[in-house]
């Protein structure tokens, strides 16, 4: 074998004993591997995470409840009272429930003057605690007085207090005199030039027309 010979066998030889060692054995059988001795790259557990689920959002929309208030208009009505101003008797209006009946009319009398500038130097000449019933029958108003009305009272006041309860009487729908009792008996009440009426009979507006403005009439 020449030298050019020698250098392709030295040359082939590796190589084959290379393909030779890396063969699968003839013999078939499986060697196991310890698992311990596998790389760790061949040996690593590829976990798939399962998707990440979002839970849907339920939105409540907020109940708005409404309440609706259904207001009824009240029915009032202006009622003259007569109050003091120095030596006369002058009206004032005062909203009250409509009708207004005597009773009613006679009570809001006795609270006095309202507040306020309308009524400024204005004064009741009732007593004070006034209480007071009153009936009205065939247009005739018959008021009760208390017994203390006539002793608890000058001359000069009972003549301006029986004034305020005539004229707001008589300026109500459907009264036109006015009678007084005491004690269940009939009783006699100055009139606006300071004479004494007759036990139990009437008076009107015209009788204290002399303490009114001279702008009003009856």
């Amino acid at each position: 074998m020449n030298r050019t010979a020698k250098f392709i066998v030295r040359t082939i030889l590796p190589v084959s004993l290379f393909f030779v060692g890396c063969s699968i054995p003839g013999s078939g059988e499986v060697t196991s591997i310890d698992a311990n001795k596998i790389p760790y790259e061949l040996n690593a557990t590829t976990t798939s995470s399962p998707p990440t689920t979002v839970p849907a959002t339920t939105t409540t929309s907020p109940v708005i409840e409404t309440t609706t208030t259904i207001s009824s208009t009240i029915p009032v009505e202006l009622v003259s009272l007569f109050f003091v101003a120095g030596t006369q008797v002058v009206p004032i209006d005062r909203p009250l429930l409509s009708p207004a009946a005597p009773p009613q009319v006679l009570a809001a009398l006795a609270e006095g003057p309202p507040e306020g500038d309308a009524a400024a130097g204005l004064r009741s000449a009732l007593p004070i605690d006034f209480a007071a019933q009153v009936t009205l029958e065939r247009g005739i108003a018959t008021v009760v007085l208390p017994a203390t009305f006539i002793t608890d009272l000058p001359g000069s006041e009972q003549r301006l207090a029986i004034a305020q309860i005539v004229l707001t009487l008589t300026q109500q729908s459907g009264v036109g005199q006015v009678r007084f009792t005491s004690n269940n008996e009939p009783q006699t009440v100055p009139r606006g030039r300071g004479d004494l009426s007759s036990p139990g009979a009437t008076v009107a507006c015209d009788d204290y027309a002399n303490l009114l403005p001279s702008n009003f009439s009856c």
